[in-house]
């Protein structure tokens, strides 16, 4: 065989492998978007039916609780709830009136229903809450051991209705407390429990955490507003480590991460749907991570807006307007992979998209192992359209040349800037930039002003970017867009206007 021969076998060669290589690491990211919709679909059935036909046990009527919201009621109402159990599944309904109570504990079958001149106030004495700690051990066991309802191992439970949930968490007994002081109880906590259904009712002010949903299956939550504004640690949804879950249609205000997805356990959050939903935040709007010990796989935000909060510029933590609209972030091991953030507007965003392998590796446990570096992999955004953005850029980095992360695509992605960086930011050394601040809390301010105004990409294996296009209503001295040690690149940018 002569040299020619060689060369054009070994250059078949190369592409066959080049295409397996393609085709293996493909995101069918279609396909994803059918399971996901079946799931919704399923959970939409078996979850938001009515419960009209289930008896109906009146807190007031039958078990003498008070409604002056002035007098702790917590014992008629959990009188209330243990009898629905027995008999249920079964309605407690809270007819016209205010509800002062401490922790209630629910259990199977009972379906929480707020008439929509009902409303719920948390106690401010810590008296009146249960310290209790789950059997599924995480890293929120740090922050939190008290809320004001509680679940575990329940199977079918609701809360509907148009009330009010008022946690609370603006009483000035919380006011000395810091940043995750398990002092301050969260307002909803349910842990691995299935079948869940929340919808209708406005939640707010809770001292921590608005609603925490952890390590559950089959969670359905719709149509609800919440504002939550009260103290630090402010989220105004926390699905953690959680699977099947399916939320929509609803408008969150929150000091803290608006629509969080978290993985603090050993358990991962898997397919998830989150669309036509509002979200505001003075850090992070739509958010997977930080905490990523079981990782994340097969979910879509989309069709949502991120919108500056009601509070306007005044806020407990964070930044004036939001921090991040999409932020990814893998940083304590787990794995991130087949993720699709589509149809996502925002305005008056620091930095719009966010997305970093860090290693923190932080354990979730004091006994568990320390964590390794995790994987990001498999990740489409597309068809954002941001406005208001600036200083610190959008980016994408891997940890580094070891820990890089693959099959990532921007398309369709839009960013008007209004806030300039700094002459000096040109010649910030990314690279001893990463290397320093990795290893801790990631996010946009941690990095701060970086090289570039629009984009900044670094570590990245099979970088797809297709009709990229930045807008300056300012004088920015910086590059547009800076790839680095990024390979496998395709590239189809429009020009800057």
């Amino acid at each position: 065989m002569n040299t020619q021969s060689k060369t054009a076998i070994i250059c078949l060669l190369i592409l066959f492998i080049n295409s397996a290589s393609a085709q293996k690491n493909t995101f069918d990211h279609l396909k994803l978007a059918a399971n996901l919709e079946n799931m919704s679909q399923k959970l939409e059935k078996s979850l938001a039916v009515s419960h009209n036909q289930l008896p109906v046990l009146d807190v007031v009527k039958d078990f003498g609780a008070i409604n002056n919201g002035l007098t702790i009621t917590t014992k008629q109402l959990q009188n209330a709830i243990d009898s629905c159990s027995k008999i249920g599944p079964a309605r407690v309904f809270f007819p016209e009136g205010v509800y002062l109570t401490g922790t209630l504990v629910l259990k199977s079958g009972v379906h929480i229903e707020l008439d929509k001149r009902a409303k719920i106030l948390g106690s401010a004495d810590p008296k009146d809450y249960l310290v209790i700690m789950p059997a599924y051990k995480n890293n929120t066991d740090r922050q939190v051991d008290k809320s004001l309802f509680y679940a575990e191992n329940v199977d079918g439970i609701s809360f509907t209705g148009k009330g009010i949930i008022d946690f609370q968490g603006t009483n000035p007994i919380y006011w000395p407390t810091g940043n995750n002081d398990p002092r301050r109880p969260f307002g909803i906590r349910i842990v691995s429990s299935k079948n869940i259904y929340v919808s209708g009712l406005m939640l707010m002010n809770s001292a921590q955490w608005l609603q925490h949903y952890l390590d559950c299956e089959n969670v359905m939550v719709e149509n609800i507003t919440v504002f939550n504004h009260a103290h630090q640690n402010n989220d105004g949804i926390d699905i953690d480590g959680c699977r099947n879950v399916y939320v929509r249609n609803s408008r969150i205000d929150s000091d803290d991460d608006a629509i969080c997805l978290k993985s603090n356990g050993l358990s991962a959050c898997e397919n998830i749907l989150i669309e036509n939903c509002t979200a505001s935040s003075h850090c992070n709007a739509l958010k997977l991570g930080t905490e990523s010990t079981g990782g994340y796989k097969n979910i879509i935000y989309r069709n949502c807006k991120v919108v500056q909060s009601g509070t306007g510029r005044h806020f407990v933590n964070g930044t004036e307007t939001t921090r991040t609209a999409i932020t990814l972030i893998i940083t304590d091991g787990g794995v991130m992979e087949n993720i699709w953030f589509d149809s996502i507007e925002s305005t008056d965003c620091v930095t719009p998209i966010f997305v970093t392998l860090g290693n923190r590796n932080r354990k979730h446990t004091d006994s568990a192992p320390k964590p390794g570096i995790g994987t990001i992999n498999n990740i489409l955004i597309s068809n954002v359209t941001a406005t208001g953005a600036g200083p610190i850029s959008s980016s994408v980095t891997g940890l580094d040349n070891e820990h890089r992360i693959s099959n990532i695509t921007l398309k369709n992605i839009h960013i008007e800037l209004a806030y300039p960086g700094n002459a000096k930011d040109r010649n910030t050394d990314m690279f001893k930039l990463l290397k320093e601040r990795k290893p801790g809390y990631p996010s946009p301010d941690t990095f701060g002003n970086l090289s570039t105004y629009g984009l900044y990409l670094r570590y990245i294996d099979n970088l797809q970017l297709y009709n990229i296009q930045f807008k300056l209503k300012c004088t920015d001295p910086r590059d547009e867009m800076i790839m680095e040690d990024c390979d496998k690149i395709v590239k189809q940018i429009m020009n800057k206007k």
